[in-house]
C-alpha cells in the first residue's frame, strides 16, 4: 500500500470518525432519557471507540512505514 493510499484511507476514516462524533452529539442533545436512546447512543460510542482503535492502528502502519522510507533514503544518500 503506497503512502498516499494510506493517508487516503486515514482521511477518510476520520472523516468517518467525525461524523460518528456528530451523531453523538446529536444524540445527547435529542436524549430524552428513555433506554432506547441510551441503548443508541451506547452503540454509537462503540462504533466511535472501533474507529478510534482503526485510526490508530492505521497512523501506526503509517509511521511504520515513512520510518522505513527514511532510512532507505538515508541509506541511499549515505552510499
Amino acid at each position: 500500500m503506497s503512502d498516499s493510499e494510506t493517508a487516503g484511507r486515514l482521511g477518510r476514516a476520520l472523516h468517518r470518525l467525525d461524523k460518528a462524533v456528530e451523531r453523538l452529539e446529536r444524540a445527547l442533545t435529542a436524549q430524552n432519557g428513555n433506554g432506547a436512546d441510551i441503548g443508541r447512543l451506547e452503540a454509537a460510542l462503540k462504533a466511535a471507540e472501533a474507529e478510534q482503535v482503526a485510526l490508530a492502528d492505521a497512523n501506526r502502519m503509517a509511521a511504520e512505514r515513512l520510518e522505513q522510507t527514511i532510512g532507505r533514503l538515508r541509506g541511499l544518500l549515505a552510499s
